[in-house]
């Protein structure tokens, strides 16, 4: 079993956690300047980080475990925090794959109801390359 490639979202799906991650330092810093009690300061402080962690770190935890394994065997597609799912799919599985421009690439699976991957980029030329590899297997 061998790697053949491995597919990864668009990065552009990271702009707005990037935006929310400006404008929370953004008005961490503009809040800063003013002379408040230190009580405010800490809860300026605690609320930026909890709004932080949630808008940004969350979502750039789940960007980068999300990607698409193409094997010798099959596909493997992990998405979630961390790669906490993970689909493997032997070519002998899948029936069909399509492109769709409003839905993304569709992996029809013998038995079970379709996958949907979005946003990433040359779609058409990545439904090509794994029908290819589909009808050599």
């Amino acid at each position: 079993m061998t790697n053949i490639a491995r597919l990864r979202p668009r990065l552009t799906r990271l702009t707005l956690p990037l935006v929310w991650l400006a404008l929370i330092s953004a008005a961490t810093s503009f809040l800063s300047v003013y002379d408040l009690p230190d009580w405010q300061r800490y809860a300026i402080w605690a609320a930026a980080a909890v709004l932080a962690i949630i808008l940004w770190f969350v979502p750039s935890l789940k960007f980068s475990g999300t990607f698409v394994d193409v094997k010798s065997s099959g596909l493997l597609i992990c998405t979630g925090l961390g790669s906490s799912r993970r689909r493997e799919l032997s070519w002998a599985e899948i029936a069909s794959i399509s492109y769709s421009p409003m839905r993304g690439i569709l992996i029809a699976v013998k038995d079970e109801p379709e996958l949907i991957l979005r946003g990433y980029s040359n779609q058409k030329a990545i439904v090509a390359e794994l029908q290819l590899l589909l009808k050599g297997k």
